[in-house]
């Protein structure tokens, strides 16, 4: 359901790997659940969605402020909403509500963020740095 296309990279190595795996993350969570998995495991994988997310996030907040990012407060706004949506996400999880339709709205916010907001990331990076970032 989750699938990750070449179309959404952004031309920033580690962000576009991260990219990839929360991609990787959110699709063996929804598999899990379609598959009915125990708790457990979906504890664990919700939660490694979670931590993951939000070193990516991290991640490319501290990009934005290295390169002196001029969209950086926007950005950061939008980190923030997305946040908010996993976070709701998670309590409907936790109160054993389905959160299959809550996991598909954040993962297709979050596609639309890689595509608009984060690849101007990496064409801001590109034009005042010349190359892609790797790390």
């Amino acid at each position: 359901m989750f699938e990750w296309k070449d179309e959404y990279l952004v031309g920033v190595t580690a962000i576009d790997g991260q990219h990839k795996q929360l991609f990787r993350l959110a699709a063996r969570f929804h598999d899990a659940i379609v598959a009915n998995k125990g708790k457990a495991m979906l504890d664990e994988l919700f939660d490694a969605l979670l931590r993951y997310t939000a070193g990516h996030f991290q991640v490319e907040e501290r990009l934005m402020a290295a390169i002196d990012y001029p969209e950086r407060e926007k950005h950061l706004m939008l980190h923030h909403d997305l946040r908010e949506r996993l976070s709701a996400a998670q309590e409907c999880f936790e109160s054993g509500e389905t959160v299959t339709i809550r996991l598909h709205q954040f993962m297709t916010r979050l596609t639309e963020h890689i595509t608009s907001t984060d690849r101007k990331l990496g064409e801001y990076h590109r034009m005042t740095h010349g190359h892609a970032v790797t790390e």
